[in-house]
Protein backbone atom coordinates (compact mmCIF):
# COMPACT_ATOMS: atom_id res chain seq x y z
CA UNK A 1 0.00 0.00 0.00
CA UNK A 2 0.75 3.64 -0.52
CA UNK A 3 3.56 5.13 2.21
CA UNK A 4 2.44 7.48 4.18
CA UNK A 5 5.09 10.04 4.62
CA UNK A 6 4.47 12.55 6.51
CA UNK A 7 2.87 10.00 9.20
CA UNK A 8 6.52 7.99 8.86
CA UNK A 9 8.45 11.49 9.25
CA UNK A 10 6.15 12.51 11.97
CA UNK A 11 7.05 9.58 14.67
CA UNK A 12 10.72 9.43 13.53
CA UNK A 13 11.75 13.17 14.06
CA UNK A 14 9.68 13.87 17.34
CA UNK A 15 10.78 10.45 18.60
CA UNK A 16 14.62 11.05 18.23
CA UNK A 17 13.93 14.83 20.16
CA UNK A 18 12.06 12.96 22.67
CA UNK A 19 15.03 10.39 23.37
CA UNK A 20 17.53 12.71 22.83
CA UNK A 21 16.55 14.22 26.04
CA UNK A 22 15.64 11.15 27.55
CA UNK A 23 19.03 9.88 26.99
CA UNK A 24 20.74 13.31 28.51
CA UNK A 25 18.83 13.44 31.61
CA UNK A 26 19.70 9.59 32.27
CA UNK A 27 22.93 10.80 31.85
CA UNK A 28 22.51 13.34 34.63
CA UNK A 29 20.45 11.31 36.78
CA UNK A 30 23.58 8.27 36.90
CA UNK A 31 26.04 11.26 37.79
CA UNK A 32 27.75 10.54 34.25
CA UNK A 33 27.33 13.85 32.91
CA UNK A 34 25.81 17.35 33.29
CA UNK A 35 22.13 18.21 33.35
CA UNK A 36 20.78 18.44 29.52
CA UNK A 37 21.66 21.40 28.10
CA UNK A 38 20.10 24.74 26.49
CA UNK A 39 21.28 23.30 23.34
CA UNK A 40 19.68 20.09 23.85
CA UNK A 41 16.63 21.47 25.12
CA UNK A 42 16.18 23.99 22.01
CA UNK A 43 16.64 21.14 20.19
CA UNK A 44 14.40 18.24 21.26
CA UNK A 45 12.12 21.07 21.37
CA UNK A 46 12.20 21.53 17.79
CA UNK A 47 12.35 18.02 16.76
CA UNK A 48 9.00 17.44 18.68
CA UNK A 49 6.98 20.26 17.52
CA UNK A 50 8.32 20.39 13.71
CA UNK A 51 7.35 16.49 13.74
CA UNK A 52 3.74 16.99 15.56
CA UNK A 53 3.23 19.73 12.88
CA UNK A 54 3.81 17.06 10.12
CA UNK A 55 1.70 14.35 11.47
CA UNK A 56 -1.14 16.18 9.60
CA UNK A 57 0.51 16.77 6.48
CA UNK A 58 -1.31 13.89 4.75
CA UNK A 59 -4.27 14.96 5.03
CA UNK A 60 -5.39 17.10 1.76
CA UNK A 61 -7.23 19.31 4.42
CA UNK A 62 -5.59 19.35 7.33
CA UNK A 63 -8.21 21.41 9.24
CA UNK A 64 -9.98 17.85 9.45
CA UNK A 65 -7.61 16.51 12.41
CA UNK A 66 -9.76 19.56 14.37
CA UNK A 67 -12.30 16.20 13.94
CA UNK A 68 -10.30 13.67 14.95
CA UNK A 69 -9.35 15.75 18.22
CA UNK A 70 -13.03 15.10 19.42
CA UNK A 71 -12.58 11.76 19.74
CA UNK A 72 -10.74 11.59 23.71
CA UNK A 73 -9.88 8.01 23.39
CA UNK A 74 -8.45 8.09 19.55
CA UNK A 75 -4.83 7.35 18.83
CA UNK A 76 -4.32 10.94 17.37
CA UNK A 77 -6.06 12.29 20.09
CA UNK A 78 -3.70 10.70 22.50
CA UNK A 79 -0.84 11.75 20.35
CA UNK A 80 -1.40 15.19 20.11
CA UNK A 81 -2.22 15.48 23.78
CA UNK A 82 1.67 14.21 24.53
CA UNK A 83 2.86 16.40 21.91
CA UNK A 84 1.53 19.06 23.54
CA UNK A 85 2.84 18.07 27.22
CA UNK A 86 6.40 16.94 26.09
CA UNK A 87 6.90 20.73 24.16
CA UNK A 88 5.23 22.04 27.31
CA UNK A 89 8.07 20.26 29.82
CA UNK A 90 10.53 20.85 27.74
CA UNK A 91 9.42 24.73 27.48
CA UNK A 92 9.79 24.86 31.29
CA UNK A 93 12.98 22.53 31.53
CA UNK A 94 14.25 25.43 29.54
CA UNK A 95 13.08 28.17 31.27
CA UNK A 96 14.05 26.93 34.50
CA UNK A 97 18.17 26.53 33.11
CA UNK A 98 17.70 30.38 31.98
CA UNK A 99 16.58 31.85 34.89
CA UNK A 100 18.91 29.35 37.32
CA UNK A 101 16.46 27.68 39.26
CA UNK A 102 17.25 25.05 41.78
CA UNK A 103 18.83 21.78 40.58
CA UNK A 104 15.34 19.90 42.62
CA UNK A 105 12.96 21.90 40.50
CA UNK A 106 14.55 20.93 36.94
CA UNK A 107 15.68 17.36 37.91
CA UNK A 108 11.67 17.02 38.53
CA UNK A 109 10.62 18.90 35.60
CA UNK A 110 13.50 16.94 33.56
CA UNK A 111 11.99 13.05 34.98
CA UNK A 112 8.52 14.30 33.78
CA UNK A 113 10.39 15.11 30.36
CA UNK A 114 12.16 11.67 30.37
CA UNK A 115 9.12 9.42 30.98
CA UNK A 116 6.78 11.25 28.52
CA UNK A 117 8.94 11.36 26.15
CA UNK A 118 9.29 7.76 26.49
CA UNK A 119 5.78 6.72 26.78
CA UNK A 120 5.10 9.08 24.03
CA UNK A 121 7.33 7.04 21.26
CA UNK A 122 5.79 4.06 22.06
CA UNK A 123 2.40 5.55 22.04
CA UNK A 124 2.89 6.32 18.26
CA UNK A 125 3.35 3.04 17.45
CA UNK A 126 0.18 1.10 19.88
CA UNK A 127 -2.47 4.01 17.63
CA UNK A 128 -1.39 1.56 14.67
CA UNK A 129 -3.09 -1.35 16.30
CA UNK A 130 -6.17 -2.74 14.88
CA UNK A 131 -8.04 -6.14 14.29
CA UNK A 132 -8.13 -5.11 10.48
CA UNK A 133 -4.64 -5.34 10.17
CA UNK A 134 -2.98 -8.19 11.16
CA UNK A 135 0.32 -7.91 10.53
CA UNK A 136 0.19 -4.70 13.06
CA UNK A 137 -2.26 -6.34 15.54
CA UNK A 138 1.06 -7.05 18.25
CA UNK A 139 2.45 -5.01 21.17
CA UNK A 140 5.66 -6.16 19.34
CA UNK A 141 4.72 -3.31 16.69
CA UNK A 142 5.07 0.05 19.65
CA UNK A 143 7.79 -1.82 21.39
CA UNK A 144 9.31 -1.50 17.55
CA UNK A 145 8.34 2.49 17.25
CA UNK A 146 9.52 2.58 20.74
CA UNK A 147 13.18 0.76 20.34
CA UNK A 148 14.42 2.54 16.92
CA UNK A 149 13.02 5.53 18.18
CA UNK A 150 15.75 5.31 20.62
CA UNK A 151 18.58 4.37 18.25
CA UNK A 152 17.61 7.60 16.55
CA UNK A 153 17.84 10.02 19.51
CA UNK A 154 21.13 7.53 20.92
CA UNK A 155 22.91 8.68 17.80
CA UNK A 156 21.65 12.28 18.10
CA UNK A 157 22.55 12.42 21.76
CA UNK A 158 25.99 11.37 21.43
CA UNK A 159 26.63 13.69 18.39
CA UNK A 160 25.93 16.79 20.53
CA UNK A 161 28.16 15.56 23.79
CA UNK A 162 30.88 15.76 20.77
CA UNK A 163 29.80 19.15 19.31
CA UNK A 164 29.31 20.73 23.33
CA UNK A 165 32.93 19.33 24.02
CA UNK A 166 32.05 17.40 26.87
CA UNK A 167 34.59 15.72 28.48
CA UNK A 168 35.59 11.95 27.71
CA UNK A 169 33.78 10.20 30.52
CA UNK A 170 30.66 12.24 29.49
CA UNK A 171 30.90 10.92 25.75
CA UNK A 172 32.00 7.48 26.79
CA UNK A 173 29.01 7.31 28.49
CA UNK A 174 27.07 8.60 25.57
CA UNK A 175 28.77 5.89 23.51
CA UNK A 176 27.37 3.49 25.91
CA UNK A 177 24.16 4.93 25.61
CA UNK A 178 24.23 4.89 21.82
CA UNK A 179 24.91 0.92 22.15
CA UNK A 180 22.11 0.58 24.79
CA UNK A 181 19.72 2.39 22.40
CA UNK A 182 20.82 0.54 18.76
CA UNK A 183 20.67 -2.53 20.99
CA UNK A 184 17.15 -1.78 22.46
CA UNK A 185 16.11 -1.38 18.44
CA UNK A 186 17.75 -4.00 16.94
CA UNK A 187 15.62 -6.67 19.47
CA UNK A 188 12.98 -5.04 19.66
CA UNK A 189 12.84 -4.85 15.66
CA UNK A 190 13.41 -8.14 15.79
CA UNK A 191 10.27 -8.74 17.43
CA UNK A 192 8.24 -6.97 15.22
CA UNK A 193 9.62 -8.66 11.97
CA UNK A 194 9.28 -11.85 13.63
CA UNK A 195 5.66 -11.65 14.29
CA UNK A 196 5.71 -10.04 10.90
CA UNK A 197 7.31 -12.46 9.44
CA UNK A 198 4.96 -14.16 7.04
CA UNK A 199 3.88 -10.90 5.97
CA UNK A 200 6.97 -9.76 5.44
CA UNK A 201 8.05 -13.16 3.29
CA UNK A 202 4.86 -12.69 1.40
CA UNK A 203 5.42 -8.68 0.62
CA UNK A 204 6.78 -8.35 -3.30
CA UNK A 205 7.50 -4.71 -2.85
CA UNK A 206 10.72 -4.40 -0.84
CA UNK A 207 10.12 -5.20 2.49
CA UNK A 208 11.96 -8.09 2.81
CA UNK A 209 15.17 -5.53 1.55
CA UNK A 210 13.55 -2.84 3.60
CA UNK A 211 14.10 -5.48 6.68
CA UNK A 212 17.74 -6.53 6.03
CA UNK A 213 18.63 -2.68 5.87
CA UNK A 214 16.65 -2.20 8.75
CA UNK A 215 18.97 -4.11 10.88
CA UNK A 216 21.75 -3.19 8.89
CA UNK A 217 22.03 0.30 10.16
CA UNK A 218 20.80 -0.73 13.91
CA UNK A 219 24.49 -2.75 13.54
CA UNK A 220 25.71 0.80 12.65
CA UNK A 221 24.33 2.39 15.43
CA UNK A 222 25.97 -0.21 18.13
CA UNK A 223 28.91 -0.40 16.38
CA UNK A 224 29.14 3.72 16.58
CA UNK A 225 28.36 3.35 20.12
CA UNK A 226 31.31 1.12 21.04
CA UNK A 227 33.74 2.54 19.25
CA UNK A 228 32.73 5.91 21.25
CA UNK A 229 32.95 4.36 24.03
CA UNK A 230 36.78 3.15 23.66
CA UNK A 231 37.72 6.16 21.77
CA UNK A 232 35.68 9.69 22.54
CA UNK A 233 37.85 11.98 21.40
CA UNK A 234 36.14 10.17 17.47
CA UNK A 235 32.51 11.06 19.00
CA UNK A 236 32.11 13.98 16.56
CA UNK A 237 32.22 11.26 13.22
CA UNK A 238 30.87 8.53 15.01
CA UNK A 239 28.00 10.49 15.95
CA UNK A 240 27.20 11.80 12.76
CA UNK A 241 27.13 8.08 11.24
CA UNK A 242 25.24 6.91 14.30
CA UNK A 243 22.77 9.35 14.07
CA UNK A 244 22.32 9.28 10.30
CA UNK A 245 22.01 5.31 10.93
CA UNK A 246 19.45 5.59 13.42
CA UNK A 247 17.24 7.84 11.73
CA UNK A 248 17.61 5.46 9.02
CA UNK A 249 16.97 2.09 11.25
CA UNK A 250 13.84 4.38 12.83
CA UNK A 251 12.47 5.06 8.99
CA UNK A 252 12.96 1.75 7.66
CA UNK A 253 10.92 0.09 10.33
CA UNK A 254 7.88 2.22 9.54
CA UNK A 255 8.46 1.91 5.82
CA UNK A 256 8.33 -1.92 6.34
CA UNK A 257 5.51 -2.00 8.63
CA UNK A 258 3.23 0.07 5.87
CA UNK A 259 4.62 -2.05 3.09
CA UNK A 260 3.04 -5.28 4.72
CA UNK A 261 -0.45 -3.40 5.25
CA UNK A 262 -3.85 -3.71 3.94
CA UNK A 263 -5.58 -1.97 1.83
CA UNK A 264 -8.06 -1.38 5.29
CA UNK A 265 -6.01 1.55 5.70
CA UNK A 266 -6.41 3.35 2.50
CA UNK A 267 -10.40 3.62 3.27
CA UNK A 268 -9.50 5.07 6.44
CA UNK A 269 -6.96 7.76 5.04
CA UNK A 270 -10.00 8.93 2.94
CA UNK A 271 -12.42 8.88 5.80
CA UNK A 272 -10.43 11.24 7.04
CA UNK A 273 -10.10 13.09 4.06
Amino acid sequence: MEIQWALVLFTVISGAGAWLFAFSMLGYLLKKDAAPSKMETIVAFVLVAVGGCMSVLHLSHVDRILEALNHPTSGIFVEAAMIGVLCVILAVYFVLLVRGSSEKARTAVGVLGLLVGMVFTYACGSSYMMEARPAWQTVALPLAYFGTAASAGAGLNLLLKAVQKRDGAAVSFAGLLTVVGGALGLVLAAAFCISAGAYVAAADNGAMAGTVALFVALAAVVACGAVALKQPKNALVLGAIALVAGVAAATLLRVVMWLIGTPFMDFFLMALD
